[in-house]
Protein backbone atom coordinates (compact mmCIF):
# COMPACT_ATOMS: atom_id res chain seq x y z
CA UNK A 1 0.00 0.00 0.00
CA UNK A 2 1.04 3.39 -0.98
CA UNK A 3 0.17 6.89 0.23
CA UNK A 4 0.88 9.71 -2.16
CA UNK A 5 0.53 13.14 -1.02
CA UNK A 6 -0.26 15.49 -3.87
CA UNK A 7 0.75 19.35 -4.31
CA UNK A 8 -3.00 19.86 -5.42
CA UNK A 9 -2.66 23.33 -7.19
CA UNK A 10 1.09 22.20 -8.80
CA UNK A 11 -1.18 19.66 -10.21
CA UNK A 12 -4.47 21.41 -11.18
CA UNK A 13 -2.13 24.14 -13.55
CA UNK A 14 -1.22 21.31 -15.36
CA UNK A 15 -4.41 19.86 -16.54
CA UNK A 16 -6.08 22.37 -18.51
CA UNK A 17 -9.88 20.59 -17.93
CA UNK A 18 -9.08 20.95 -14.29
CA UNK A 19 -7.93 24.26 -14.24
CA UNK A 20 -11.06 25.77 -16.14
CA UNK A 21 -13.73 23.95 -13.94
CA UNK A 22 -15.85 25.68 -11.98
CA UNK A 23 -14.00 23.88 -8.63
CA UNK A 24 -10.71 23.07 -9.94
CA UNK A 25 -9.72 21.50 -6.71
CA UNK A 26 -13.07 19.38 -6.98
CA UNK A 27 -12.01 18.49 -10.22
CA UNK A 28 -8.75 17.10 -9.45
CA UNK A 29 -9.90 14.77 -7.48
CA UNK A 30 -12.30 13.68 -10.18
CA UNK A 31 -9.88 13.52 -12.57
CA UNK A 32 -7.59 11.43 -10.21
CA UNK A 33 -10.21 8.81 -9.92
CA UNK A 34 -10.78 8.64 -13.47
CA UNK A 35 -7.45 8.31 -14.92
CA UNK A 36 -6.81 5.81 -11.43
CA UNK A 37 -3.49 8.06 -11.13
CA UNK A 38 -2.85 6.36 -7.60
CA UNK A 39 -3.13 2.79 -8.27
CA UNK A 40 -4.98 0.52 -6.56
CA UNK A 41 -8.01 2.02 -4.55
CA UNK A 42 -6.59 0.32 -1.50
CA UNK A 43 -3.27 3.50 -1.78
CA UNK A 44 -3.72 6.62 0.50
CA UNK A 45 -3.91 9.73 -0.97
CA UNK A 46 -3.44 12.96 0.32
CA UNK A 47 -3.99 16.35 -1.45
CA UNK A 48 -2.77 19.55 -0.28
CA UNK A 49 -4.37 22.86 -1.53
CA UNK A 50 -3.19 26.30 -0.74
CA UNK A 51 -6.04 28.92 1.00
CA UNK A 52 -9.63 27.97 2.03
CA UNK A 53 -12.28 25.56 1.39
CA UNK A 54 -14.18 26.70 -1.48
CA UNK A 55 -18.18 27.28 -0.87
CA UNK A 56 -19.14 24.88 -3.03
CA UNK A 57 -16.79 21.84 -2.15
CA UNK A 58 -18.46 18.31 -1.63
CA UNK A 59 -17.63 16.00 1.02
CA UNK A 60 -15.18 13.71 -0.03
CA UNK A 61 -14.27 10.30 1.48
CA UNK A 62 -11.59 8.37 -0.67
CA UNK A 63 -8.86 10.87 -0.41
CA UNK A 64 -8.21 13.30 2.51
CA UNK A 65 -8.46 16.84 1.60
CA UNK A 66 -6.08 19.70 3.15
CA UNK A 67 -6.77 23.45 2.79
CA UNK A 68 -4.14 25.21 4.16
CA UNK A 69 -6.24 28.10 4.71
CA UNK A 70 -3.54 31.08 6.05
CA UNK A 71 -0.45 28.73 5.96
CA UNK A 72 1.22 27.21 3.09
CA UNK A 73 0.57 24.36 1.44
CA UNK A 74 4.51 23.89 1.26
CA UNK A 75 4.97 24.07 5.08
CA UNK A 76 2.14 21.60 5.46
CA UNK A 77 3.45 19.06 3.18
CA UNK A 78 6.85 19.35 4.96
CA UNK A 79 4.72 18.58 8.40
CA UNK A 80 3.43 15.61 7.04
CA UNK A 81 6.32 14.08 5.92
CA UNK A 82 8.17 14.77 9.03
CA UNK A 83 5.45 13.02 10.77
CA UNK A 84 5.06 10.34 8.87
CA UNK A 85 9.11 9.32 9.11
CA UNK A 86 9.14 10.04 13.23
CA UNK A 87 5.69 8.57 14.10
CA UNK A 88 6.33 5.31 12.38
CA UNK A 89 2.77 5.18 11.19
CA UNK A 90 3.20 4.40 7.38
CA UNK A 91 6.89 3.41 6.10
CA UNK A 92 8.55 6.05 4.70
CA UNK A 93 9.65 4.67 2.15
CA UNK A 94 6.13 3.72 0.50
CA UNK A 95 5.57 7.63 0.50
CA UNK A 96 5.17 9.34 -2.87
CA UNK A 97 5.15 13.23 -2.92
CA UNK A 98 4.11 14.80 -6.36
CA UNK A 99 5.42 18.53 -6.34
CA UNK A 100 7.06 20.83 -8.86
CA UNK A 101 8.32 22.89 -5.58
CA UNK A 102 11.88 21.67 -5.55
CA UNK A 103 12.20 22.49 -1.98
CA UNK A 104 8.93 20.19 -1.45
CA UNK A 105 11.29 17.15 -3.44
CA UNK A 106 14.37 18.00 -1.78
CA UNK A 107 12.71 17.55 1.24
CA UNK A 108 11.28 14.45 0.44
CA UNK A 109 13.96 12.59 -0.72
CA UNK A 110 16.04 13.82 2.31
CA UNK A 111 13.79 12.02 4.65
CA UNK A 112 13.34 8.58 2.53
CA UNK A 113 10.45 8.85 0.60
CA UNK A 114 9.83 9.29 -3.41
CA UNK A 115 9.60 12.61 -5.25
CA UNK A 116 7.59 13.00 -8.34
CA UNK A 117 7.33 15.80 -11.07
CA UNK A 118 3.68 16.38 -11.57
CA UNK A 119 4.20 16.04 -15.42
CA UNK A 120 5.96 12.34 -14.74
CA UNK A 121 3.44 11.60 -12.31
CA UNK A 122 0.91 11.74 -15.38
CA UNK A 123 3.51 10.19 -17.75
CA UNK A 124 4.61 7.33 -15.70
CA UNK A 125 0.53 6.87 -15.79
CA UNK A 126 -0.29 7.16 -19.27
CA UNK A 127 2.98 5.00 -20.43
CA UNK A 128 1.67 2.69 -17.80
CA UNK A 129 -1.80 2.53 -19.44
CA UNK A 130 -0.34 2.54 -23.05
CA UNK A 131 1.66 -0.34 -22.46
CA UNK A 132 -1.01 -2.55 -20.76
CA UNK A 133 -2.84 -2.01 -23.72
CA UNK A 134 0.10 -2.83 -26.35
CA UNK A 135 0.31 -6.48 -24.13
CA UNK A 136 -3.47 -6.92 -24.36
CA UNK A 137 -2.86 -6.97 -28.42
CA UNK A 138 0.28 -8.53 -28.79
CA UNK A 139 -1.43 -11.98 -27.93
CA UNK A 140 -4.04 -13.43 -30.29
CA UNK A 141 -6.72 -15.47 -29.76
CA UNK A 142 -4.82 -18.66 -31.40
CA UNK A 143 -2.36 -17.81 -30.03
CA UNK A 144 -3.69 -17.25 -26.48
CA UNK A 145 -5.37 -20.94 -27.14
CA UNK A 146 -2.21 -22.76 -28.13
CA UNK A 147 -0.36 -21.72 -24.98
CA UNK A 148 -2.64 -22.66 -23.05
CA UNK A 149 -2.74 -26.30 -24.65
CA UNK A 150 0.80 -26.48 -24.57
CA UNK A 151 0.75 -25.55 -20.76
CA UNK A 152 -1.67 -28.19 -20.16
CA UNK A 153 0.25 -30.94 -21.86
CA UNK A 154 3.20 -29.44 -20.18
CA UNK A 155 1.46 -29.67 -16.41
CA UNK A 156 -0.88 -31.88 -16.38
CA UNK A 157 0.97 -34.42 -18.57
CA UNK A 158 -1.32 -34.44 -20.77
Amino acid sequence: MLLYIIDGFNLVHKLTSVKTSETPQYGLIQYIKKSKLTGSARNNVIIIYDGGCPDNFPPEREFKIIFSDKKLADDLIKQKIYAIKNLNKFPISEVIVVSDDREIRDYAIKHGAVSLRTLDFLKIKKEDKRANEKEDKDISYPLQREITEELRRIWLKE
